[in-house]
């Protein structure tokens, strides 16, 4: 049965890895509580996936995209963005309930992005972008438990999201998804735990606990105002804006 848009030569160097690519997950149990135990485990399959396609350099419908760096370099561009905007809101004085919001709370999420940038900066960044182009290291994308599984061998359903990237960017896929979600699980262990297994050393650790802490969900929201690409009032503005604050949680660092 055909799953994706995959050619046949990826499907069969997964399947000579020992993955299998499956269309659903065939007798699926439902997670009832997600913890730190249950997302360890999940952490041990991605890093199965990371190690079994170490080295990749073949093509699948498409020469595989290259986003090693993306995301950081998104993220600062965000700062800046927000800053500028913050600071024309106290030039001019806010206007509506969303723009008080922001006043109110923008400095210190703000402060936050910035520290969070600064570790990153400060933790031989360069050097792990360098260590992941070297090893051609591969990432998922999609490492959540409804996409990636282990029974007898790794199951995945979507690998459309297969890219080159820096291996922590999997786990970050995985745990920003848990953090949105106001699930409570022992983080750092957890990051502790990829990094061993996949022998990263303490830069990879801070790089992935920052990136967790970023305030992407209020930077976002912020950055939709701004644009004004979403035709939403005021309200639904200030409403997102409130969720968003709720969703980013507390800082990890």
């Amino acid at each position: 049965m055909y799953c994706g848009d995959l050619t046949q030569s990826f499907k069969e160097y997964l399947k000579a890895k020992g993955i299998k690519c499956v269309c659903q997950f065939e007798d699926n149990e439902d997670i009832d509580v997600i913890n730190t135990s249950v997302v360890k485990k999940q952490i041990c399959n991605i890093t199965e996936f990371h190690i079994k396609t170490l080295g990749y350099t073949g093509y699948m419908n498409k020469r595989l995209d290259n986003n090693i760096g993306k995301v950081v370099e998104q993220y600062k561009i965000y700062v800046k963005r927000l800053s500028k905007q913050l600071n024309n809101f106290k030039k001019s004085g806010s206007s509506n309930k969303f723009e008080n919001l922001v006043l109110k709370y923008g400095d210190i999420y703000l402060d936050r992005a910035n520290k969070c940038i600064n570790m990153i900066n400060n933790n031989n960044y360069i050097d792990l972008i360098l260590r992941s182009m070297k090893r051609t290291e591969m990432c998922l994308g999609n490492t959540y438990f409804n996409n990636l599984r282990k029974m007898n061998s790794l199951e995945i359903i979507n690998i459309d999201n297969c890219c080159y990237n820096m291996v922590e960017m999997d786990l970050f896929n995985l745990l920003t998804k848990i953090k949105r979600r106001g699930i409570d699980i022992d983080f750092s262990s957890c990051i502790k735990d990829f990094c061993d297994l996949e022998s990263l050393d303490i830069n990879s650790f801070n790089f992935a606990l920052s990136m967790i802490s970023y305030p992407y969900e209020f930077v976002k929201c912020c950055n939709r105002y701004r644009e004004g690409i979403k035709k939403w009032t005021t309200e639904q503005y200030t409403e997102k804006l409130q969720k968003a604050m709720i969703a980013d949680g507390d800082s990890l660092i």
